[in-house]
Parts: structure tokens; C-alpha cells; sequence
């Protein structure tokens, strides 16, 4: 006899068409129907969707009930965690997957214990890391609906989940038919007979399973009563043993079977949609999104280690509510952007408040360090929050009354010299009373340093201001070079030499329709790209600036009928390195709706497979058929990709790497490969669209139900930036090279001048007031710690212990390979252990494995 294990749950979006402040209304009575129903049927259980920031949104209306929720949570009744929010499994990184179960099990342990379960029901699809992410947090198993093909990868929805290297792995169940095939638990023929027993026959036609596992509830779904009763009932009607269950019972018979194995993402749109182009909408937040994770993890997190160490104490609970702000912007729903606009306006100013907390933990931290340091207005503080020594050039912000400076010691390159006019009857402050005087001009430079910095400290610089000097004229130019390589723009197309062969059109700008929703691009019938053309070309030796303007189809309608009504104007940039490195700029006003806009790279034959940055790790593709996918597909199975920052293309001859961190959506055909830059919409979800046909996604097409226009996600208007690099390699390039470019370009500049010109330059400057007690530093320059790594090691993380006085590094081996470190000289002068990301110890094996981390809490 089949045993059938149903569990009672909600899933729970705090966003989505609705707003996070309509689900809190929503909650007031469902979570207190769920409390008072476990407290009335001792029996029952009920799991509250993974994700701890709902439970804390219910407690701020009722604090009073946190020991109710206590008791039941002790009794195994109500399971809630470990998830902070329900997390985006391929666009947010690693880090922030990993920080979002770190923060929610922090937060969790308020009300006592969590569920111990990568508990994902809704996500679009899963990285290939997953089990490693998990693993890292203390878990062994997870719990998912899309993205699997069952039959093809696995043939049973119950299976072991190994990582990319196979050094971890997770206990997987699957819900093939989703968290909400089995919505109102019904006790009728009806119900039983046309629904109940027909989920469980699926499920078995795949794999002859005696254990499987059926979710009950759906979105926004309160607690079924009676449970107990009610699966009695079924029992008396269906053909199965049904009985109510947990999912950690059920995991615990997953993890007495003999289980088949596999490895790799789940990314497949058989089951259930997984939006395969979901990468590129709402950009404008994508990119914000993208810029702060690695804000908080690269810069704020480390800056705090080095600012505790010298006596700079802040709370960790400041940057512990910036990543909470940032989880909930990196809700499935939330990160991927198909969501309403009013939404898209919440998650816009909570990335706002992010973004202030960060700025202001920066100025606070860089001005109390030069304070204490004694800095003059002709010195300024350059910091490397990485552990490892740096070597190279750091873009510097100053303000001097002249317009050329160098730094003494130190190759110095002016960049941008903006003058700021003189101002009269301007009010000044003195110990005698206020006068006015008038304020004299100065000007704000951007200054290229060329400097060496040991590891997670700082270093003191001083200037000298030079005679003024008038800023190098771009003329007109169209051949640049750098030592051997060169790039030139001819005919319309550019052209690049590394000295031994030529690639012709390397780099060009598409223009398309996007006749898609928030969920998915679709293109127009007979859709024709369009290339957009530079019409003027200036430059220096090494940098090329080129400009043009075309007249576009404005709305898709315009598109449709060839009709070219609406001017766009660009700009790109493009500068080429003493590497034969293309690091390029293109800059335009979003003035064309329904469009998407990628930046193409070619090389000379067709490209065979594409190798991608994802979490902690790499990932080979090529490209699959599309012939018959309606046969199979739920949409159309489109070979467009995520990738983390770096992505890799080979041909027969060599190879290309693109970076950028303002991306996460490649595609590749023939010989060229594509990266999204934007691709703006007027819907949040279309019925019948050419890459996915049938039901509109994101409800709009059920009865009741109405179409949402969506014209923020059409981005017009808005001023885009967007910032990439492309490196020509040969065919064997290694993971370890890969690394190393990678890390060459996480590196940011953060620096501070003490000045008197401007006190808004930094927002809160003139609001940081002494302490009680003075902080002194004496040394102009400071190393916490300074790491040499072994090739293919990135460093993940420095941050401020969660649970004790000490400091977090993790350090990530993103190459296949296992590689061996010797901690006593790595960390020599520091006590360490090696923990999992909960702080909780764990032995020491001196190697990190293949795609793997390793977390070590340090202390003097």
C-alpha cells in the first residue's frame, strides 16, 4: 500500500502584484486563525513558507503573542525559517543566498528552533550550487518545485542532489505537481477521486514510490481545519493510505533510501515555467540589486573588521538591517521583477534606504579614521578591504583650488578636472560670531593612483598641487592602441589585433522588439535586430569615444509596421589595457518602449560551448535544439542563461571573456555572444506569446482576474550606464586564470579626503561629532590581515562575528580542483577555527574541495 504524507502549508509571497503591506493586512487574520487552530488540535502542524520575515511583520502587530508562538514552535506544531525571505536561487549571489539563511536562522532563534530544511517551493529554477550553499549553512536537504525534468535528469522526484564537484550534497524532494496542486483538502469523491488520487498516479508513473509527499495549501492560503478529521475522511474515499505528516518526517525516510544521484541546475521548463528571460526585466532594480550585494559583502562588511580593530565600534546590527532590506528585495518574485509597479516603487526605496545605510556607514568609519589620523586637506586615506595585498590603480576622488595634482611617490593620472564656481555672502561660523565672506572656488577631480596596499587596512597618501595643466582633447580618432594590441573602428565596425590575428565586428550594440511581459522577453514575428550606428569617433591613444543617434520604432505597434518615429541617442566608450583588455561604457536615455538592447561580441567562427561564473563556481554549456520544444516545454526552453559577473565563449581557436557586474543574462548563437543590457515591457504577464504560449504568467488571465500595466518596467526615460570588459584568450584557459581576472576586478577604490570645500561631497560629514573618548591612530599605514592564496581561491567574505567578538573570513575555491591550504601560516598571529557559516565549529580538514567553501572565525 502506497502511504501518502500531506502536509499543511501556506506559501506566502510578501510581494508580488500585491504589496508587502497587503500581505501583512492579510496575515492579521490567517496567522491568528493558524495559531489559534494549533493551539485547538495539539496534533495538527502547519509550515509558515521558509521564511522567517513574515512571522516578524505578524509579531509587530501582536508582540504579545511571541510565547504562544514559542510554545508552538517547541511542540513541533508550527515549523517557520530558516529562509529570512523566500530567496531568488540564480540572480542573487552566492553570498546573498547563503546570508539570507545566516540572517533568517539568526532571526529565528527568537522564537526557538527553525526548520532545518532548504525549504524553496516557488523559486525559478536553481543554481548548480545549491547543495554547497546549503551545506555551508548546516543543512542536508532541500525542498523544490520547478526547473526539473523528471524522467530525464532524475526518475524519481526523491534523489541526491551533489554539487558541482560532488563535495556536497543534499537530500532533494521534489513536488512535481508544485506546493499547490493539492490547494483545499476536501473529503468528497469528487475532490478525491478527480484530483487527490489522480496527483498521486503522476507521480507514480514516474517512479513506483511505497513513501510520497503531497503540500496542501497555496497562496496566501490560511490553515486548513480539522485536519486530522479530514484526512480520516479521505481514507474512508481514496485508493492510497493518506495521513497527515511533517516534511522533516518525510526527510527522514528520504534519507534512508538508496537514492540515485545528480549533478547540475535545475533550470528545465517541463513541470512548471522557470522564465528563462526573467535576467533582463526591471533592470534599473536588477542592477541597484547587483551593485549592493557586492557593496555589502566587498566593501561595508570588511570595513567594519578593519574599523573594530582600530576602535571604531558599530553595530552589526546596522548592516544586519541593510541585508535584510536586501533579502526582501531578492524575493523570487521581488529580484526576478514581475511584479506590480507600485512594488516596484517599494523595492526601489528600500534599496534606496540600503544604499543610505551603506553611504553612511562609509563616511562615518573614512572620516573618524582620518580625524584620528590628523589628515590635512593635501592627504586622503585609500583602503583595501580585501585581505589580499593589492597591486595597481586606484580611482581617487579630490577637491583642490587647482586642477592637476600628484601624489607624492606614486604615478598620478588626472582623469576629469569640474570646476565649482566662487559663491558670495557666503555665512561662515567662527568662535566670535558669524560673518560673511566669499567662499572660493575648487574643483573636484577623479585621479588615477597607481599604488601597493597590504591586505584589509589602509595607507595614508599626501599631494602636491601642480601648476595647471589643460586635460588631454579628444580628437578625431579611430585606431587606439596599447603596446601590441590594437583596436580600431573601420567601415562601421570595430576591428581588434592582438598582434597575431584579427577579429572583425568584435563588439556591436543590437536593438530588438520585446512584445514580452515582466516574466518573459518574446520577440515579434519576423523580428529583425536592429545594429545601432555611430555616426562620430574621437579618442585618445588608448580610449575611443563614439556617438550616435537613429530613429527608432517607439512602440511596438510602430515596430510592427517598420515605422521609425522616436530619435535614441548613445554613447559607448571603449578604452583598451596594457592587457589587450576592451573595457567598455555605453551610456543612452531610454527613450524607446517594449525594446530590448544587448551588447554583442563576436569571435571569427562559431561558438561551441560557454563557460559561466555561478555561484562559487563554474559551469559548461552549449546550446540545445528547439525543434518540437511545444512537444515537452511549458515555454520555449530558450538557451538564454544566467552567469555570475564572468562569462567565458570558445571556439575552434580561442576564447572570449566577458565581465560585468551590471548583468546576469547571456546568450550565445553562430559566433556571437549576447548580454542583456535592458529589456523594458508595458505588462506584467501577456497570454500567448511567441516564446511562451497559452495562460498569461503572473495571474491575469484566471476569471476575475485583469490585466496590469506595468510602465515603470518600460525604464523611459531613464539614464542608463552600463559597464563591461571583453579579454581574448586561448582555448586552454584555465579556471585559475579565470579566477584571477575575476578577482583583479573586485577590487573597489574607497578613499576620503578631509576638506573644507564641500561637506556634502559626503552627505552626513558635517553631522559626525566627537566622541566622549578621542580615537588616536599613529600609523599612516595599518594591515589587519594579508593573505597569499593559492590559485583559483577568491575571498568570499570578511565580516563581524554574528555570535561572538571575533571575525568571519570564508574563502571560496572556485575552481574544480581540491586545493590544500596551510592555515597556521595563512593565519599566522591570529586563534581560528574552522566553523560553517552558523559559526558552529567543524573539523579542519586543511583543503578546500573542488567548487567549495571554507568559513574560519578568527580572534587575537
Amino acid at each position: 500500500m502506497t502511504n501518502v504524507h500531506i502536509v499543511n502549508h501556506t506559501h506566502w509571497d510578501r510581494e508580488w502584484y500585491f504589496t508587502s503591506m497587503d500581505s501583512i493586512v492579510l496575515s492579521d487574520q490567517l496567522f491568528t486563525d493558524v495559531l489559534e487552530e494549533l493551539k485547538t488540535h495539539p496534533n495538527a502542524t502547519f509550515v509558515l513558507d521558509g521564511q522567517i520575515s513574515i512571522l516578524d511583520d505578524y509579531l509587530e502587530l501582536y508582540p504579545e503573542k511571541l510565547t504562544e508562538i514559542k510554545e508552538l514552535v517547541a511542540k513541533d506544531q508550527l515549523y517557520i525559517g530558516p529562509w529570512f525571505t523566500q530567496t531568488d536561487a540564480f540572480f542573487a549571489s552566492g553570498e546573498s543566498i547563503l546570508r539570507n539563511a545566516m540572517v533568517g536562522i539568526y532571526e529565528s532563534k527568537k522564537y526557538g528552533d527553525y526548520l532545518p530544511m532548504g525549504y524553496l517551493p516557488d523559486a525559478f529554477g536553481f543554481n548548480a550550487q545549491m547543495p554547497t550553499i546549503l551545506n555551508e549553512i548546516g543543512l542536508d536537504n532541500i525542498l523544490f518545485w520547478r526547473g526539473i525534468d523528471l524522467g530525464n535528469q532524475v526518475q524519481s522526484p526523491y534523489f541526491k542532489w551533489e554539487s558541482l564537484s560532488g563535495e556536497n550534497s543534499l537530500y532533494a524532494v521534489n513536488f512535481p505537481q508544485g506546493y499547490g496542486a493539492q490547494q483545499q483538502l476536501e473529503p468528497t469523491k469528487k475532490y478525491v477521486n478527480g484530483r487527490l488520487d489522480k496527483g498521486i498516479d503522476f507521480i507514480k508513473s514516474y517512479a513506483d514510490e511505497p513513501e510520497i509527499l503531497i503540500p496542501t495549501g497555496n497562496d496566501q492560503l490560511g490553515i486548513i481545519s480539522s485536519f486530522a478529521e479530514k484526512v480520516k475522511e479521505i481514507n474512508q474515499i481514496g485508493k492510497y493510505n493518506y495521513h497527515p505528516s511533517t516534511y522533516p518526517a518525510f526527510m527522514a525516510i528520504v534519507r534512508s533510501k538508496e537514492l540515485e544521484v545528480y549533478q547540475g541546475e535545475f533550470r528545465s521548463p517541463v513541470f512548471a515555467r522557470v522564465h528563462k528571460t526573467i535576467g533582463s526585466v526591471r533592470m534599473d532594480l536588477k542592477r541597484e540589486i547587483f551593485r549592493l550585494e557586492n557593496k555589502l559583502t566587498l566593501e561595508i562588511e570588511p570595513m567594519l573588521v578593519i574599523a573594530k580593530n582600530i576602535g571604531i565600534n558599530l553595530s552589526n546590527r546596522l548592516v544586519m538591517k541593510a541585508w535584510k532590506k536586501l533579502f526582501e528585495c531578492q524575493a523570487h518574485d521581488s529580484l526576478a521583477g514581475c511584479v506590480s509597479d507600485s512594488v516596484a516603487q517599494d523595492i526601489s526605496h528600500r534599496l534606496k534606504e540600503i544604499s543610505e545605510i551603506c553611504d553612511s556607514i562609509e563616511n562615518l568609519v573614512l572620516k573618524r579614521m582620518c580625524e584620528a589620523l590628523q589628515l590635512t586637506d593635501k592627504q586622503f586615506i585609500i583602503l583595501n578591504t580585501s585581505p589580499i595585498p593589492f597591486k595597481g590603480e586606484k580611482i581617487v576622488k579630490l577637491l583642490s583650488k587647482v586642477n592637476d595634482i600628484d601624489v607624492v611617490g606614486h604615478r598620478t593620472t588626472t582623469i576629469t578636472a569640474d570646476y565649482v564656481a566662487s559663491r558670495e555672502n557666503i555665512m561662515e561660523e567662527t568662535p566670535a560670531g558669524n560673518r560673511w565672506i566669499e567662499e572660493p572656488g575648487y574643483y573636484i577631480m577623479t585621479v588615477k593612483v597607481e599604488c601597493t596596499l597590504a591586505g584589509l587596512g589602509y595607507q595614508v597618501f599626501t599631494f602636491e598641487e601642480k601648476n595647471r595643466v589643460e586635460l588631454p582633447v579628444l580628437k578625431e580618432r579611430t585606431t587606439i592602441f596599447n603596446g601590441e594590441y590594437l583596436l580600431s573602428f573601420e567601415r562601421g565596425q570595430f576591428v581588434y589585433s592582438n598582434g597575431k590575428e584579427y577579429i572583425t565586428d568584435i563588439l556591436s550594440i543590437i536593438d530588438e522588439s520585446n512584445a514580452g511581459d515582466t516574466y518573459d522577453y518574446s520577440p515579434n514575428t519576423n523580428e529583425q535586430p536592429i545594429i545601432l550606428e555611430f555616426s562620430s569617433c574621437k579618442g585618445t591613444k588608448d580610449t575611443l569615444i563614439l556617438e550616435g543617434e537613429m530613429e527608432l520604432p517607439y512602440t511596438l505597434e510602430d515596430r510592427i509596421k517598420s515605422l521609425s518615429t522616436r530619435k535614441f541617442y548613445y554613447q559607448l566608450k571603449v578604452h583598451l589595457t596594457e592587457h589587450g583588455e576592451i573595457e567598455g561604457r555605453l551610456s543612452f536615455k531610454n527613450t524607446i518602449l517594449n525594446h530590448r538592447i544587448r551588447v554583442k561580441t563576436k569571435l571569427n567562427h562559431p561558438i561551441e560551448k560557454a563557460v559561466s561564473a555561478v555561484q562559487f563556481g563554474y559551469l559548461e554549456k552549449s546550446n540545445h535544439s528547439l525543434e518540437g520544444w511545444d512537444k515537452k516545454y511549458s515555454e520555449m526552453p530558450v538557451n538564454v542563461e544566467p552567469f555570475e559577473k564572468q562569462v567565458a565563449v570558445f571556439d575552434q581557436d580561442q576564447a572570449l571573456v566577458f565581465y560585468t557586474t551590471q548583468s546576469k543574462e547571456y546568450e550565445y548563437a553562430e559566433e556571437s555572444l549576447y548580454i542583456t543590457v535592458l529589456a523594458t515591457t508595458d505588462s506584467l504577464g501577456k497570454p500567448d506569446l511567441l516564446y511562451r504560449p497559452g495562460r498569461a504568467s503572473g495571474d491575469t488571465t484566471k476569471k476575475g482576474h485583469i490585466m496590469i500595466d506595468t510602465p515603470l518596467a518600460q525604464m523611459e526615460n531613464q539614464e542608463i550606464i552600463f559597464d563591461f570588459s571583453i579579454r581574448l584568450a586561448e582555448t586552454n584557459i584555465t579556471e585559475d586564470t579565470l579566477v584571477s581576472w575575476r578577482a583583479e576586478k573586485e577590487q573597489p577604490s574607497i578613499t576620503y579626503q578631509l576638506q573644507d570645500y564641500n561637506y556634502f561631497v559626503n552627505r552626513i560629514d558635517n553631522k559626525i561629532q566627537n566622541r566622549r573618548e578621542d580615537l588616536s591612530l599613529n600609523a599612516s599605514a595599518y594591515s589587519l590581515l594579508s593573505l597569499e592564496l593559492p590559485a583559483g581561491i577568491m575571498v568570499s567574505a570578511v565580516h563581524n562575528a554574528y555570535y561572538s567578538d571575533a571575525f568571519v573570513i570564508r574563502l571560496a575555491n572556485l575552481t574544480a580542483k581540491e586545493s590544500t591550504i596551510d592555515t597556521n601560516i595563512l593565519f599566522a598571529g591570529y586563534h581560528y577555527k574552522r566553523i560553517n557559516s552558523l559559526e558552529e565549529e567543524i573539523t579542519d580538514t586543511f583543503c578546500i574541495g573542488g567548487y567549495g567553501l571554507a568559513t574560519y572565525l578568527l580572534s587575537k
